[in-house]
């Protein structure tokens, strides 16, 4: 039996990464803040800041940190002397921030892009959405290589995250085994962008035959260029894009993205080579990778799905909240149940600790 490691955000934010989208986007208007100040204007497609006359006005250089960003936007909004313009996407994801301190990009471009299907100017207002989408896709991109370029300087202990990778496939975990076995391969399954986890990859490929796939690509394509966008071909509202027959639905739909490389198409003939184990660490299995999700966890080939979970304190960890993420990727929900490896045989994710930080 092989093994198949789902690597999601979460192992990058385990290694002090600030790659959540929360991150991001606090540091997105950092950088537009701190540049209206320096220059007096600020303007891309996502969001303009600029003075009602061009003189007469001016505010104190300074800059503003990461934790002063939003106090300081709201004051620029404030002011009657200055006006600040954001587009219908940066503004639905500025008040999820608000309302939850959580946000998923992908998931409120695809709720704008269904809400652009009744309306009178649906081309126009959908043409809009795709080029503020590009452009926050090319923020991100360029926000983490400055990730990727300051985590470079840091080494941490292996050795606990790559013995979970290899440990036994233990017959507890597996529905109707009764033997515990060494998986015959390791198929490392990267939703990430960054260059985190080749160390691990490396270090597992000692013990055991590996793969890697970057399945969306990474920052520098050596793997493909990123992939970024919305992967539910299963949405009931989905289907509503084909009656339309306008292509500009499609341009940040990750299944067409898919056929611009070849990872994809591996990962299909990995999942169909033989039984399989799943460990996922770090990834939300949330909607906006269903398609991938679902193909993954109801193959026939699919023995056990082992989950990793986040110990947010001694009592309490996400383990509950992932079932009911993976819940939703089953049509059949009785071979979800005959899947999901329990509770008191799964483990915490490792947390790496630091070593060395590098001159």
């Amino acid at each position: 039996m092989n093994r198949l490691i789902i690597i999601g955000n979460g192992f990058d934010l385990a290694h002090g990464m600030k790659t959540s989208f929360k991150d991001f986007i606090t540091d997105y208007y950092n950088n537009a803040v701190n540049t209206f100040i320096d220059k007096n204007v600020y303007d891309d497609a996502l969001l303009k800041m600029s003075f009602k006359q061009s003189n007469g006005y001016f505010i104190d250089k300074q800059v503003i940190k990461l934790d002063e960003t939003f106090d300081m936007l709201t004051n620029f909004e404030n002011k009657h002397e200055v006006i600040v313009t954001q587009s219908v996407l940066l503004k639905n994801i500025k008040s999820k921030l608000e309302s939850s301190n959580w946000v998923d990009i992908e998931i409120e471009y695809f709720s704008l892009l269904k809400s652009t299907t009744n309306s009178a100017r649906r081309e126009v207002r959908t043409k809009d959405l795709n080029i503020q989408f590009a452009c926050l896709k090319e923020k991100l991109i360029e926000y983490l290589q400055r990730q990727e370029k300051e985590h470079a300087k840091k080494v941490f202990d292996l050795a606990p995250m790559v013995n979970r990778f290899t440990e036994e496939i233990i017959y507890e975990e597996v529905f109707d085994s009764e033997d515990n076995t060494e998986p015959d391969s390791l198929y490392f399954l990267n939703f990430n962008y960054t260059n985190t986890l080749e160390p691990y990859f490396i270090e597992s490929g000692k013990r055991i035959k590996s793969i890697i796939n970057y399945i969306h690509g990474n920052l520098n394509g050596d793997y493909g260029e990123p992939i970024f966008g919305f992967g539910d071909e299963f949405d009931k509202d989905y289907l509503l894009f084909e009656d339309l027959k306008d292509n500009d639905y499609y341009t940040h739909i990750k299944s067409f993205e898919y056929s611009k490389n070849r990872n994809y198409f591996k990962l299909l003939s990995f999942l169909e080579s033989d039984d399989f184990q799943v460990h996922i660490y770090g990834h939300s299995c949330g909607l906006s990778d269903r398609t991938m999700l679902r193909t993954i966890f109801e193959n026939k080939y699919c023995r056990s799905i082992k989950i990793f979970f986040y110990e947010k304190n001694e009592k309490e960890d996400d383990f509950t909240e992932k079932t009911f993420d993976i819940y939703r990727h089953f049509e059949d929900k009785g071979e979800m149940r005959k899947k999901i490896v329990p509770y008191d045989v799964c483990d915490a994710m490792p947390q790496p600790v630091k070593e060395i930080v590098m001159g």
